[in-house]
């Protein structure tokens, strides 16, 4: 199956807006994700209309913002009004099928902290020390 990938663009944060039907709350994320751009760049684009509206990536807009950045990677989605809510919920919802293998995560946590840092990664000291404390000894 031929899956087309549209080319990235650089576009200003000025052309771009946050989506007015977006479901999500998304205000608390958005230090984190700021964090994380902070930490690794962009790893993932913005996907928007032509018109400029974000449809995946409201939360990475808004952080965008908070650092100051005048200019972002965007992919434009070139849909139907129904296809481009239908992607905005499923980029949204998907990840919700996914957990967390604790005895998998903390030895990468502990060993990031050790390391490095776990700063950009959405976890603090406390939530690596909660996940610890309900894991059997190693």
């Amino acid at each position: 199956m031929d899956i087309p990938t549209p080319p990235v663009e650089t576009v200003p944060t000025s052309r771009l807006f946050c989506s007015p039907s977006n479901p999500r709350l998304n205000d608390a994320a958005v230090p984190h994700v700021a964090a994380s751009i902070r930490r690794f760049g962009w790893q993932q684009p913005i996907v928007a209309r032509r018109s400029g509206e974000v449809i995946a990536g409201n939360t990475r807009l808004k952080a965008a913002q908070s650092l100051g950045m005048e200019t972002v990677p965007v992919w434009w989605f070139d849909g139907t009004d129904l296809d481009a809510a239908a992607f905005a919920i499923a980029d949204n919802r998907s990840h919700e099928f996914a957990s967390w293998n604790d005895a998998k995560l903390a030895p990468l946590l502990e060993q990031l902290k050790a390391e490095d840092s776990l700063d950009g990664v959405g976890f603090t000291d406390d939530d690596l020390d909660a996940l610890a404390a309900k894991l059997p000894e190693h």
